[in-house]
């Protein structure tokens, strides 16, 4: 019954649990020890304390990790031991935000635990060498929040990335999938949250589909620093990203290159092939639905909160609701004129008919002559979702292709049929 099922289904290699929810976001937790977001000794101790499907026992043992790395942080940061606090102050923001995966938005612990873990993020940021600075964009009575890291002090033009999350991001998560692998490449990194990211849904911004409106807004705010080159600004979406940042590009044309991991040319369509979610409607208001929710059982538990944070950040009161928030959420590859890569998992790409068939109507039909479709393979551990259990790789793959586009390198237009598996 997971909601995950066609996105984040069991892979050929299991870290911790039989809940496919539970298992999927673990692996996303431990994956993101390639960048300082987590330790696997720390993460797999805490995992194991946690029974399969128990949202309160996920939530307890993410938080109760999370006070001992805080500790330890601010041990470190009163001995002036910056290198030490810094890291520590990083990981503590990752236990301290895993709760809220499982965490219901209207259950009061859900603002404050969040607003805690950005507090962390946020002395760790200070810490950071380069300086993680956060900024703010005024959009429609509320702001969207992001962070801006470059590579050197000076306003010499760089190319920078944008890099955008999904349905269950919030933006300090971006850093640790991207941040110190761009800046090590001499990129500017630009992490932002969308409506219906992060905290925002509790603004008032919520999932839109005309994402092009508040993209324009953060788009004008990068192009202010002087560090950031205009005719190499690439902007990457991961998840359901993979709609929002390909659907902004076909609009905003200073949008010069588009990666998605992986693309979603129809969301209505994705979520009613590939999840329970469909299914789950027709039984709303139903004995049956009523019966499901009153049963002890730990997999419905994961289920019904994911459901709920969905329906949250979607503004939608009920799971009908919220596929019909969905049915505008389109876009036409045809309109991407922009070099564009699309990557995406060997298991999802050979599981999920519409996955595999949107990556390549976009190679099919973009228009531009740099585009390419990447599959990640299994046998090196980067076969699922957004590719979050192989960081190095996916970094190489896309910041390779960045480089290739950006400084006119001579490269390989792939064919549809030509799929490069890395």
């Amino acid at each position: 019954m997971a909601l995950r099922r066609g996105l984040a289904e069991r892979t050929t290699v299991t870290f911790r649990f039989d809940q496919d929810d539970f298992e999927f976001f673990f692996q996303w937790l431990a994956g993101a020890q390639t960048h300082g977001g987590s330790e696997v000794g720390e993460s797999f101790y805490a995992a194991s304390q946690i029974a399969d499907g128990d949202v309160e026992g996920w939530v307890r043992e993410w938080s109760s990790l999370a006070d001992r790395v805080e500790a330890r942080a601010r041990s470190s940061s009163a001995g002036g031991h910056r290198v030490s606090a810094r890291e520590a102050f990083l990981r503590a923001y990752f236990y301290r935000r895993a709760p809220l995966a499982f965490m219901h938005p209207t259950d009061a612990r859900y603002r404050p635990t969040y607003q805690a873990a950005r507090e962390l993020f946020r002395e760790g940021a200070a810490l950071a060498d380069p300086v993680i600075e956060p900024f703010q964009i005024p959009f429609e009575g509320a702001n969207l929040t992001g962070y801006l890291m470059r590579p050197g002090g000076n306003a010499v033009p760089r190319k920078t990335i944008m890099m955008f999350g999904g349905g269950d991001t919030f933006v300090e998560d971006l850093y640790f999938y991207l941040g110190p692998a761009g800046t090590e490449r001499g990129y500017n990194v630009v992490v932002a949250d969308l409506p219906g990211q992060g905290i925002l849904p509790a603004d008032g911004l919520v999932m839109r589909a005309d994402v092009e409106v508040p993209m324009a807004a953060i788009v004008d705010h990068v192009l202010q620093y002087e560090s950031v080159d205009p005719e190499r600004l690439a902007a990457f979406g991961i998840s359901a990203g993979g709609y929002l940042i390909p659907r902004a590009a076909t609009v905003d044309k200073r949008i010069r290159a588009c990666v998605a991991s992986s693309a979603i040319l129809d969301f209505h369509d994705l979520w009613t092939r590939n999840t329970s979610l469909a299914k789950l409607a027709r039984l709303e208001n139903t004995p049956v639905m009523r019966l499901l929710e009153r049963l002890p059982s730990r997999r419905v538990a994961a289920v019904s909160r994911l459901i709920s944070t969905y329906q949250w950040r979607w503004g939608a009161g009920s799971i009908t609701d919220l596929l019909e928030a969905s049915k505008p959420m389109t876009f036409d590859p045809a309109r991407l004129s922009c070099p564009t890569l699309v990557l995406m998992g060997q298991q999802e790409y050979e599981k999920f008919e519409a996955s595999r068939e949107w990556a390549h109507r976009c190679i099919d039909e973009a228009d531009t002559e740099h585009k390419r479709l990447i599959v990640t393979p299994t046998d090196e551990g980067a076969a699922t979702h957004a590719i979050g259990t192989n960081l190095s790789l996916m970094s190489q793959l896309v910041f390779d292709w960045l480089d290739e586009t950006f400084d006119d390198r001579t490269t390989e237009v792939v064919e549809p049929e030509q799929l490069v598996t890395a």
